[in-house]
């Protein structure tokens, strides 16, 4: 571009001005502006790739925190569906007769276990509940009130088994049923939980 500009101004030298410094002034400009233009366009080339791997890395960190409190969740939920086996050797059903000192003490550290473990599942769901997407925030709400019924069932028969009261029937339905429920709820948060990783 310079090239030609100067040729051009030692063209209009011949016509008897000489045009030579006012052209080269110009294609200087003229040079410098274009540079000065691509530069501006480098730049914000610059500036719009680096937004957009600053979104990549937020949108990746936030899809592993998402993950891990699934995670998490699901291990919570673990151990506190691990507490059915010793509780139903601690509370048997029907009830046989009176606790033993021992069974009893054995009894209370299992509830006081069951509490502990039932708090840390309802923190874990609660996270999931804000971390979203919303039918996995709903799925973690329905296993928070999955485990509240089986809490609950635990601490009657618990009461019942305490007071030696001989129940009609020989199994325990709500027991029975919580613990099942449990086991459906957790199933279903997995598979929801499975579809959304999918998706990210």
């Amino acid at each position: 571009m310079y090239a030609t500009l100067v040729s051009l101004a030692a063209e209009g030298k011949d016509a008897g001005f000489d045009w030579t410094p006012a052209w080269t002034l110009g294609g200087v400009l003229l040079t410098g502006l274009f540079a000065l233009a691509s530069q501006n366009v480098a730049q914000r080339a610059g500036r719009t790739q680096a937004a957009v791997q600053a979104v990549r890395e937020v949108s990746k960190w936030h899809r592993e925190l998402r993950r891990q409190s699934y995670l998490d969740c699901i291990v919570s939920y673990e151990k506190f569906r691990d507490m059915i086996a010793p509780l139903s050797q601690a509370i048997p059903w029907p009830v046989r007769g009176n606790l033993t000192p021992e069974e009893s003490s054995q009894l209370d550290a299992l509830l006081v276990m069951l509490g502990e473990r039932y708090d840390e599942v309802f923190q874990k769901c609660q996270i999931v509940r804000l971390e979203g997407p919303g039918n996995l925030a709903e799925a973690a709400h329905r296993l928070i009130f999955a485990a509240a019924d089986f809490r609950n069932a635990a601490y009657e028969r618990a009461r019942a088994t305490r007071a030696g009261e001989h129940p009609a029937q020989p199994t325990a339905p709500a027991w029975n049923a919580t613990a099942e429920k449990m086991n459906d709820e957790l199933e279903l948060f997995i598979e929801t939980a499975r579809t959304v990783i999918a998706v990210d």
